[in-house]
């Protein structure tokens, strides 16, 4: 076997020099369709992005002011755990009349998924400073919003994930957001040429969320929230300049590619589906996506059976980011002819023990977003505040309460993370996909599946400066 030096002490081994004299760069890009937005109306937000240099994703973000209304009733307002982005309810990117990219209800993606299996404490510190999300403070408007509260509460509030208080906001308070950008060619980490785009810049498109979903108002006041404004708003984009020679050899590799330069990523399509109330047995709902390369299908659902007021009113419940383990006892999903996985996934929700047999599920779902040996874990995910509830209106979260997460996803890639287009394939024969979700014991209230497939996408940049999609 061959002997070589240990990488520690290899100094032949550094970082390629980078070529074209690189310079970094910082540019704000401003809505084309207004200045102000509102969720009741104007409530589309058209921001389009265009430059000679190459795009950095993952280092830009969107930030804007948000303003809620001041009707003299001592009305307050407390964001849900998405925060900022709870305020998106749908996210597309477009170029030249194209949608490139579309995630309908970004927003619940984001607040009941995303962000509690993949964020971690550290992840809360850092979005409480951008987004206003709680972290060990006393949650309340004004100053005392900054104070900490006593060490026990800290360790415990910090780990279990508390939704903030609903007088967070005041009464016709302002506060700032700042947030990245998910999915698409926002989550990748190639540079995008902007500059081989031409004359067709893309398109931000943010459709607003309603007020009702974006958080809980004071419980004295006992009023829903009538409207916000969005001001300010701007997507700040990290961009990286090039000397001429640098864009001519990315030019000629892309017509030694077939007049194409493509890049890969991850994008999300939304469906929706509902269980009936009262039912019990095994409940199907129909996945009609249709894409090469499925990576996973996540999931969560609750009620929307609000009372008009008190305390089961839609303005006193956190109800973006909740989920019900819907009393299942077991679930897979049928891909045509085949089941996945051969064996249901066992979850006994419906048994009395159900706080000791929730491992399965999470088992399952952490596949989707790493290994189930890793040492990092679900992010917030945690025994007080997962699995815990049915899915009736009755156990949402409320003001300064942990949140209740019950994402759920089943993983369906051959070669997790080390190839692209291993999904399972239902774009070619139109395969039927179904999820069959074995309900132990009846709930009272409709329950409202939001169910999202991630999958792989191609991004083709063509000699013309247009970008087309393989999905």
């Amino acid at each position: 076997m061959e002997q070589v030096l240990p990488s520690s002490i290899d100094y032949t081994k550094i970082l390629p020099v980078a070529a074209g004299n690189p310079r970094a760069l910082r540019r704000s890009y401003f809505p084309i369709n207004g200045q102000t937005f509102t969720a009741n109306g104007n409530n589309i937000i058209r921001v389009e992005v265009s430059a000679s240099q190459f795009w950095d994703p993952l280092h830009s973000f969107l930030r804007f002011n948000v303003t809620i209304p001041a009707p003299g009733n001592g009305q307050g307002l407390g964001l849900d755990y998405g925060c900022g982005h709870g305020f998106i309810r749908r996210l597309r990117l477009e170029q030249a009349g194209s949608i490139i990219m579309d995630c309908n209800r970004y927003d619940r993606l984001l607040s009941a998924i995303l962000l509690p299996c993949q964020g971690g404490v550290e992840s809360l510190q850092h979005r409480s400073l951008t987004e206003q999300a709680r972290f060990a403070n006393t949650g309340a408007a004004g100053a005392t919003y900054d104070n900490p509260i006593s060490n026990a509460v800290i360790t415990g509030g910090a780990l279990t994930a508390l939704q903030n208080s609903d007088t967070e906001i005041a009464d016709g308070g302002t506060f700032q957001v700042c947030i990245p950008l998910v999915g698409g060619l926002f989550s990748q980490s190639k540079l995008v040429p902007l500059q081989l785009l031409s004359s067709a810049p893309l398109t931000i498109e943010i459709e607003l969320a309603s007020p009702g979903d974006v958080g809980v108002t004071t419980a004295a006041a006992n009023v829903a929230l009538a409207d916000y404004t969005i001001s300010d708003v701007r997507y700040i984009a990290s961009l990286v300049e090039v000397s001429a020679d640098v864009d001519a050899q990315i030019r000629m590799v892309q017509e030694m590619s077939g007049g194409q330069i493509v890049i890969s990523s991850t994008d999300y399509t939304h469906f929706n589906g509902q269980i009936p109330a009262n039912s019990t047995g095994n409940q199907a709902v129909n996945i009609p996506a249709r894409r090469k390369s499925m990576k996973s299908l996540l999931w969560v659902g609750a009620s929307n059976s609000f009372a008009a007021a008190g305390a089961a009113s839609q303005h006193q419940r956190y109800n973006l980011s909740y989920g019900g383990h819907l009393n299942l006892v077991d679930y897979f999903v049928k891909i045509g002819s085949m089941t996945h996985p051969a064996t249901p996934v066992l979850c006994n929700f419906n048994a009395a023990n159900r706080v000791n047999v929730r491992g399965e599920a999470v088992m399952e779902l952490s596949k989707c977003f790493g290994t189930t040996g890793s040492v990092v874990g679900l992010g917030m995910l945690s025994a007080p505040n997962t699995y815990n509830t049915p899915g009736a209106v009755a156990g949402m979260s409320s003001s300064s309460l942990p949140a209740r997460f019950s994402p759920f996803g089943l993983d369906l890639e051959a070669f997790q993370r080390t190839a692209i287009e291993s999904g399972v394939n239902t774009a070619d024969r139109s395969t039927p996909i179904t999820l069959v979700l074995n309900v132990g014991a009846a709930i009272a209230e409709q329950i409202s599946l939001d169910c999202y497939v991630s999958f792989d996408s191609l991004y083709f940049i063509d000699s013309s400066g247009i970008i087309s999609v393989s999905q």
